[in-house]
């Protein structure tokens, strides 16, 4: 293969040396390298056979401008020159070629060329057939056209012209037996179509070439088409486009190897192309740093890069850890970068209730004045914000501050506004208004027309789990969970759904609804003794109660029923009855259960210690049986009764 193209080349050469013409140009090479941003790229080919190549071909009345070779990459002095290597017409040749062949050519900016044939028999007049060329470019492009023509005779005086939207781009000079003309860049429009002929006045037999240029901002910008596919040979250099979705500040400026490739539209959106591979970044706008960052370019991208204000030290870049569901917990990335070394940084976040926050993978404290200390950044680190989601779904906002000096002490203030949305849950919750001890029913209805599964966690405070359960919620179904709770405090009700993706936490609070008062009771045979509790309802409804107290020696329980008021907390409730004669023990066991009639089991059970006195009135039926009040309430009798005597004696 290497033999093939070798002598393709020798050939080429030779052929081009049988066809110059006095008006020849030809390239002058430089003694030393000076490297520029045009250039092409010749691959499998030594020094030697580029320098050949260039310096023996005919260039007609303009060469490009070369400013040296090195490693097989020649570099050319501007994009004219860059256009003009690409499109080499051999002098009265009647034929046309790129100097070096396709496929093996690569460029420093996207490009594609395209060579266009228009002939006229000898002894015919006005019969050429004009060239179109579509460019179906999306976006504004740069092309540069070239024009030659050849005569089968030695009078002429006809040109060649080229249009751009049937407007004139530029014509051939006139002459014999041939001329060419160098066309200047022009912007072509989207959906342009640039098209060739010949004057009328050619009327012997003739060929005219023509060449046009793209250079674009993408692989092609599009499709290009000619009209008639068997007059054009198209030499593709090997580009290759990913197509780029950025998302930035509005009207900034998009650049790619420090070529400007396009600028933001309104809503900070470039949509456009960029060349496969490892390519330097850099977004530019007025009274912002400017962002720049080498990225590989190997499959369509899309890039959300904000910029940050000159009163800032750090870019910022954040994305969210999977969907927000209300009631839950989410989490915040942000990768800090500094624009220049930041000292003594801090950390604020307002407008969101904070669970943790990561840095450099480590949980730090909040500080007294109510800051998270990041201290001295030098490099890129990353954020991890935990934060408690609220009940309500929709749109929501909180902020995030981060401010640090730099070696000057010059202070700076990144203040984030942080966008996200609460997405509403698939599935209706229906909760009790209070949770309580014993049996609590939580129903869940699929709104979303799916079937998935659900598991229900509850864990104490300590995050200890004390009761689980799982279900296949059916589509528009509903299920009930019978949530247990056996005593008072503080729980954790975790709720996931399809397979962890939707997850919502809710706290729960068992206050415990009753406390008893009178845990121990003295009471004489015959005489009444009462059982006293408080109890408490914190919800906005009235509640009905019934109490039982059973005791061992009567024959049946003595019931009550009443009822609390909303929100009334410790309201004493009292529970009496009449200690029977002739008990034969000194002590006894009394239960006291209190019952909601919404629920099955009892939601208090305690007991009540009675002891039976046998002493004279003033020491009976005293509540709890307390020996001190006893003694006391005799003393205060018989001081009575001694003052009651002593008046008497008088």
């Amino acid at each position: 293969m290497v033999n093939l193209i070798k002598r393709y080349f020798l050939f080429l050469l030779l052929l081009l040396s049988v066809f110059s013409a006095a008006n020849a140009e030809v390239i002058t090479l430089p003694t030393e390298c000076t490297q520029t941003d045009y250039y092409i790229t010749i691959e499998g080919y030594d020094q030697a056979m580029i320098e050949s190549t260039l310096s023996g071909t005919d260039w007609d009345v303009s060469a490009p401008v070369v400013t040296g070779i090195s490693d097989g990459v020649i570099y050319v002095s501007s994009e004219s020159d860059l256009a003009r290597i690409l499109s080499p017409q051999v002098a009265r040749s009647q034929t046309y070629a790129s100097v070096f062949p396709s496929g093996l050519v690569r460029t420093s900016v996207p490009t594609v060329v395209y060579h266009g044939y228009l002939q006229q028999e000898s002894g015919t007049s006005d019969t050429f057939q004009d060239t179109y060329l579509y460019v179906n470019n999306t976006e504004l492009v740069k092309a540069y056209s070239l024009m030659y023509k050849s005569c089968y005779t030695s009078y002429d005086g006809g040109r060649g012209q080229i249009y751009l939207n049937d407007v004139i781009w530029g014509a051939s000079a006139s002459g014999n037996p041939g001329s060419v003309k160098l066309f200047e860049f022009s912007v072509l429009p989207l959906n342009s179509v640039v098209h060739w002929d010949v004057d009328e006045r050619w009327d012997w037999g003739a060929d005219a070439y023509a060449t046009v240029v793209i250079f674009g901002n993408g692989a092609n910008n599009g499709t290009f088409e000619g009209s008639y596919v068997t007059r054009f040979t198209m030499t593709e250099y090997d580009y290759a486009a990913m197509a780029i979705k950025l998302y930035t500040e509005p009207g900034a400026t998009i650049l790619v190897d420090n070529t400007e490739i396009g600028v933001s539209d309104n809503a900070g959106l470039f949509d456009g192309e960029v060349p496969k591979g490892t390519h330097k970044l850099s977004i530019e706008k007025e009274g912002f740093w400017t962002y720049s960052e080498n990225i590989d370019f190997q499959n369509d991208t899309e890039l959300y890069i904000p910029l940050s204000p000159k009163n800032a030290i750090f870019q910022i870049s954040k994305e969210f850890s999977g969907n927000i569901y209300p009631n839950s917990i989410s989490t915040l990335s942000m990768d800090i970068t500094p624009i220049k070394n930041a000292y003594a940084a801090k950390l604020r976040i307002s407008g969101v209730e904070v669970n943790k926050v990561y840095y450099q993978t480590h949980e730090i404290p909040k500080a007294a004045d109510g800051s998270y200390i990041l201290g001295d950044v030098t490099s890129t680190q990353n954020i991890e914000i935990e934060f408690k989601t609220p009940s309500s779904w929709g749109e929501k906002t909180f902020a995030v501050e981060i401010s640090a000096t730099d070696i000057e002490g010059t202070a700076y203030t990144n203040l984030e506004t942080i966008d996200y949305e609460v997405l509403e849950l698939p599935f209706l919750l229906e909760m009790p208004e209070t949770f309580g001890i014993g049996l609590n029913d939580i129903t869940l209805t699929d709104q979303s027309g799916t079937a998935y599964s659900v598991l229900m966690v509850v864990y104490d405070s300590e995050g200890i789990e004390t009761w689980s359960s799982s279900t296949n919620l059916l589509e528009y179904c509903d299920y009930t969970f019978e949530i247990p709770i056996d005593d008072a405090g503080d729980y954790t009700l975790e709720l996931n759904a399809k397979s962890g993706t939707v997850k919502t936490y809710y706290s729960i609070e068992i206050i415990e609804p009753v406390t008893l008062i009178t845990e121990e009771l003295t009471a004489n045979p015959g005489k009444v003794a009462t059982v006293k509790f408080k109890i408490s309802n914190p919800t906005s409804n009235v509640k009905y109660y019934t109490a039982e107290l059973t005791c061992p020696f009567l024959n049946e329980s003595i019931n009550k029923t009443f009822s609390i008021a909303p929100e009334t907390v410790d309201k004493t409730v009292d529970m009496s009855f009449e200690v029977p004669e002739e008990l034969e023990l000194e002590n006894y066991q009394l239960s006291l259960k209190i019952y909601d009639p919404n629920k099955l089991e009892p939601i208090y059970s305690g007991n009540v210690v009675l002891t039976i006195s046998t002493e004279s009135i003033i020491f009976a039926s005293v509540p709890g049986g307390n020996t001190t009040l006893v003694l006391l309430a005799a003393a205060i009798l018989l001081i009575g009764g001694t003052f009651a005597a002593l008046r008497l004696k008088k």
